[in-house]
């Protein structure tokens, strides 16, 4: 019962993307299409929501494995070396989720604008850094802290180096935290609205969700063709999280937990 209302949105979305237009509302609802079209996923083909849609792959992929990668190297170093500024800096990054979005939004774009990143994606994607360093960084932390520091001993007293250790010890043992946290970050950038659409100003840059907002305007509203890009918008997060759903579960149960109240939503 509850997997059926669950999946029932999506199915109302699937079938209404392959209605005719003047078939999607009507008395009573018609829950199967009489004659399946595909004239909303043309629309989205031969329209600038193709665009978008690349735009938003670029942008999250971009942003994912930076801020995984930086993570990776700050979660490691609160985690396993004692250092000046150590709790400061973690501190900082937690207070740093606690501010409303909207109240860093005109520092953040002032320091943007001061460095010529508004209006590209690159600029768009270290201001996904606000959303997913806090939360990449105390979910691999959590996985380091797990990993036992007599491992790290014995690999000092073979003679590994510091790098060594990290390359060929530290990173297999954490490999299925990498990639829940990495899905994490994948989820938060992909769906993004706000600053798509405060640090975006041409068209052709526009990411997915600013697309989606884009077919409601106060004369019209596309529902064919906004159910036909919904789909495709969801679909890949869909597939992902099926192909990785034991590292995800992994991410829930194996110390991440105390960072999933950075994540909005959660």
């Amino acid at each position: 019962m509850i997997l059926a209302l669950v999946l029932f949105p999506v199915f109302w979305i699937v079938v209404s993307s392959l209605k005719p237009p003047e078939n999607i509302f009507t008395t009573p609802p018609q829950v199967l299409p009489e004659k399946p079209v595909l004239v909303h996923y043309q629309k989205f083909v031969s329209g600038p929501l193709a665009s978008y849609f690349l735009n938003s792959l670029y942008v999250t992929i971009g942003a994912t494995i930076s801020s995984v990668a930086l993570s990776v190297l700050a979660g490691y170093g609160w985690a396993k070396f004692e250092f000046r500024g150590s709790l400061f800096t973690s501190t900082v990054v937690i207070l740093s989720r606690i501010f409303p979005i909207v109240v860093i939004l005109v520092p953040l774009f002032q320091i943007l604008r001061g460095f010529g990143l508004i209006n590209t994606h690159p600029g768009l994607i270290v201001s996904f850094y606000v959303y997913t360093l806090p939360l990449t960084s105390w979910m691999l932390k959590g996985f380091f802290e797990n990993i036992p520091d007599n491992v790290l001993r014995a690999a000092r007293i073979d003679g590994f180096s510091e790098l060594q250790i990290f390359l060929r010890i530290v990173i297999p043992m954490v490999k299925p935290g990498i990639i829940a946290t990495a899905l994490f970050s994948v989820t938060i950038a992909w769906q993004e609205l706000l600053f798509s659409i405060t640090f975006l100003q041409d068209s052709e840059l526009y990411t997915m969700p600013v697309g989606l907002l884009n077919l409601t305007n106060q004369f019209q509203i596309q529902w064919g063709l906004m159910m036909a890009t919904s789909f495709i918008f969801m679909a890949p997060i869909a597939v992902l999280f099926i192909l990785s759903q034991k590292y995800f579960i992994q991410g829930i149960k194996g110390g991440s937990g105390g960072a999933l109240w950075l994540i909005p939503g959660f």
